[in-house]
Parts: structure tokens; sequence; C-alpha cells
């Protein structure tokens, strides 16, 4: 079953986003999966944002973006992750990023399943990531590789690769959700 977001930028190139609250005043951010979905988004600024969340993510990134930078946000989770970084995903900067709460799971999950690419997650650098109440942004490694972290308040959660390779070899038969 798809998912329902907010806002989607698939197969853009060059994008940027400013300046801007997800959702609008008024919006049920519950009806949502995903606030701000990126899909095979390339060369992608999102700046100076408010991003409340959805049912899973505030920002949900999928499908090789690549060379995207979210800079002087704030991000507010409702559901399971603040970010949701997979896909195949690379070259993706989360710079000067306020955390106003926490994801249930993760506040950013990197390389967690995607139907649309089996490619693991690279080059993900977490610069001066905070939480607004002091405590660690939670960074759950999944099949991806651990994030540069520069001047950031993190708990880093790395899950050990063969369990990631028995979860991928089972999923991709369709033996486990």
């Amino acid at each position: 079953m798809a998912d329902k977001n907010y806002i989607s930028y698939a197969d853009v190139d060059g994008e940027t986003i400013e300046n801007t609250v997800f959702p609008a005043a008024g919006t049920n951010q519950s009806e949502f999966s995903d606030i701000l979905k990126l899909s095979h988004a390339k060369n992608t600024v999102v700046r100076g944002c408010h991003i409340y969340g959805g049912k899973e993510d505030c920002v949900d990134m999928n499908r090789n973006c690549e060379n995207i930078l979210i800079e002087n946000c704030t991000v507010y989770p409702f559901g399971s992750y603040g970010f949701t970084i997979k896909g195949g995903a690379k070259n993706i900067t989360l710079r000067n990023v306020i955390f106003d709460g926490h994801g249930r799971e993760a506040d950013i999950d990197l390389g967690n399943w995607s139907d649309q690419s089996m490619e693991q997650t690279k080059n993900v650098v977490l610069e001066n990531v905070r939480t607004l109440d002091g405590s660690p942004v939670k960074v759950r490694v999944l099949w991806a590789e651990k994030p540069t972290i520069v001047d950031s308040n993190v708990k880093l959660l790395v899950i050990p690769k063969p369990i990631i390779w028995a979860y991928r070899w089972l999923r991709v038969r369709k033996l486990v959700p």
C-alpha cells in the first residue's frame, strides 16, 4: 500500500525549498505517512523550513536521492522518525537541524528497507544536529554506512551487518514483513 505524502518532490534536479512550514496550518498531519518526501531527487536544498511529522516521517528520502542538503531547519517528529534516508541515497547533509521532540523508533533512520532500491545508503553527514531539550538525537544505522558526525549531539545505534543481511535475505523472499 502506497504512502500518502503531504508534499513530494520526485525526479527533480536542482530544486530549492526555502522558508516554508510543512504542513500548512490547519492540516491534519496524522492523515499523512510522510510530510516531505524526496524520491530520486538530486542537487536539492531544503533551507529554513519547519517540518512537522506525519505518521512515519517528517522527511523521507528514497530511490537514489543524491546531493541533498537540509539546513537551518527544525523538525517536529510525530511518528516513527524525523528523517528516513534509504534506498541508495548518497551525499546527504543535515546541517544546523534542530529536533523538537523524538521519533518513536529513531530520530534519523539510515538504510531502512526500500522497495525501490537495494543499494546501500552512503555518505550521510550530520553537522550541528541537536535536540531542543539537549538530549541526544537517536540515529539508527541499518543498510547504510555510518554517518560522518560533526559537532552534533547524537547517539548511534549500529545494527550488525549479519543481522541486516539475514533480514534482507528473508525480506526479498517475502518471508518477513
